[in-house]
C-alpha cells in the first residue's frame, strides 16, 4: 500500500471517528424562570361633584341668600366642589374647565338672555397647568356666576330680559369638566 493511500486511509479513519464521537460529548446546559412579578396601576379621576344652590353673588345685593325670584340685573352664583384622584409615579393630568355656559333656549321667553362664567381653584389656589400625584384628594372648586343682564325696553334691539321672562324657570347648560392623562414621557 501506498503511503498516499495510508494516509487517506488514517484521515477517513479519523473524521469517522470524530463524526462518531461528536454525538458522544457531552455539552452543559441549564435553565431557570424568572418570576413575572406584578406592579400595581395607578388612578386618575374625579368624584362627583357636590353642588350648593344658587345665591346671590358675593358683593352684589342680598349676597350669600338663596334665590327664590330673580330679576333683570341680579347676578347669582352657584358653588360645586369635587376631589381629584391622581396616584401615579409618572402620573401628569390637565383639568380642562370652561370657563362658560349657557341658558338652555327657552321657547316662551325669547329675549331671556345671560352670561354664565365659571372660575376655578384647587385647595383655593389657581388651577396648576399640569395635575400629579401631588394633588390626589385635593378639592377642586368651581363657582359659576350668572349675569341676568338688566333689561331692555319692549322695543328694545334686540329684546333682553323684557316682560316675556316674567315668571319662568330658566335653566343653564351643564358644564363638563375633564381631566385627561397627558403622555409623561
Amino acid at each position: 500500500m501506498k503511503n498516499t493511500t495510508k494516509g487517506a486511509l488514517a484521515a477517513g479513519t479519523a473524521a469517522v471517528l470524530l463524526m462518531g464521537g461528536a454525538g458522544s460529548l457531552a455539552s452543559w446546559s441549564d435553565s431557570k424562570t424568572l418570576a413575572g412579578g406584578s406592579v400595581a396601576s395607578g388612578e386618575l379621576s374625579l368624584s362627583a361633584p357636590a353642588c350648593a344652590d344658587w345665591v346671590y353673588a358675593t358683593g352684589k345685593v342680598n349676597a350669600g341668600t338663596a334665590v327664590s325670584k330673580f330679576v333683570p340685573g341680579d347676578v347669582v352664583s352657584k358653588t360645586c366642589t369635587f376631589v381629584v384622584k391622581a396616584a401615579g409615579d409618572n402620573l401628569k393630568a390637565t383639568l380642562t374647565t370652561p370657563a362658560t355656559s349657557t341658558l338652555v333656549p327657552n321657547s316662551t321667553a325669547p329675549s331671556l338672555t345671560a352670561s354664565i362664567v365659571a372660575d376655578y381653584k384647587i385647595d383655593n389656589a389657581a388651577i396648576p397647568g399640569v395635575i400629579t400625584s401631588a394633588h390626589n384628594n385635593k378639592t377642586v372648586t368651581a363657582v359659576m356666576t350668572a349675569t341676568f343682564d338688566f333689561g331692555t325696553t319692549e322695543s328694545g334691539n334686540p329684546k333682553k330680559n323684557t316682560n316675556d321672562t316674567q315668571n319662568k324657570t330658566v335653566a343653564f347648560n351643564d358644564i363638563g369638566v375633564t381631566l385627561n392623562q397627558v403622555n409623561p414621557n
